[in-house]
């Protein structure tokens, strides 16, 4: 669950299927004269969707974090909170539906463990996120030897052995890594307080045949329109939405009270646009 806490009080709550669906919106547009759009198209939108459908285990369980009267943020939940499993069994699930989806899947649930093998970041403030290693995870050759199991199998299946094969597989999993940054700065990270804050998003590739990159700036222009600097999208403006739950801690609460109100909460939705 992706909680933000609102100035007045209140928290917004929004499901990691919806932040998923954020990405997806993203990801439909990609593309235009100068960026090159999403190659297999498809494959690469349905993996989007689902790539954290693996929360919804969690998330089904709605524990209480007993410090905010809140659902635990996904940042932070322990252990026995979380369950690791169920990103492997989405994982399998959308190999069922599409494998190279699939693929693409379990590569970027590995890389958040390992600061997304050093590709992309967004930078807000003077600050990174993820925040640079030591190299020792870079590149596509470090993603490919972490695979295990079915994963392996699917990649040879899939013809990674093949160079140009492999260059399209990797691009793949940076474009996912775009698209969840971009949804998790749009949901949470890019707000202080209620007012979305300025950033650059690092490293952004420009075609699956080329090591060209761009960074992306994000400078928003008050309310919920944002200006996007080269601008990556096949229209404009575009508008991208979610539907949040609004409700208040329950600070002292019982869980029972607690998980009651967030049921209760009321359904708000946000919509941003952006223009180049």
């Amino acid at each position: 669950m992706i909680i933000r806490e609102l100035t007045d009080g209140q928290a917004l709550a929004i499901s990691q299927e919806s932040h998923a669906d954020v990405a997806a919106q993203f990801a439909a547009h990609w593309g235009n004269g100068r960026i090159a759009p999403l190659n297999p198209y498809n494959s690469m939108l349905f993996g989007v969707v689902y790539h954290d459908s693996g929360h919804r285990e969690m998330e089904a369980a709605l524990a209480i974090n007993p410090e905010t009267g809140l659902p635990y943020n996904f940042r932070g939940a322990p252990p026995e909170v979380r369950n690791r499993e169920a990103d492997g069994l989405n994982s399998l699930w959308i190999r069922q539906r599409d494998p190279y989806a699939a693929l693409v899947v379990s590569m970027h649930h590995t890389g958040l463990r390992k600061r997304r093998y050093d590709t992309l970041r967004m930078r807000r403030d003077g600050k990174v996120d993820p925040a640079p290693g030591d190299g020792e995870t870079l590149g596509a050759d470090n993603a490919l030897t972490d695979l295990k199991d079915w994963q392996r199998e699917a990649a040879e299946t899939l013809g990674a052995d093949d160079p140009a094969t492999k260059r399209l597989l990797w691009h793949n999993y940076k474009m996912l890594q775009v698209f969840d940054l971009l949804s998790l700065h749009f949901c949470c990270d890019g707000y202080a307080g209620d007012e979305l804050r300025p950033a650059v998003l690092e490293g952004v590739p420009v075609a699956a045949d080329s090591d060209d990159t761009v960074d992306i700036h994000i400078q928003p222009l008050g309310g919920s329109r944002v200006r996007f600097d080269p601008y990556p999208f096949d229209t404009s403006p575009l508008e991208v939405g979610v539907i949040a739950r609004k409700m208040a801690a329950q600070h002292a609460a019982a869980p029972e009270q607690a998980q009651a109100a967030y049921y209760k909460g009321g359904r708000c939705p946000i919509v941003w646009q952006i223009v180049s």
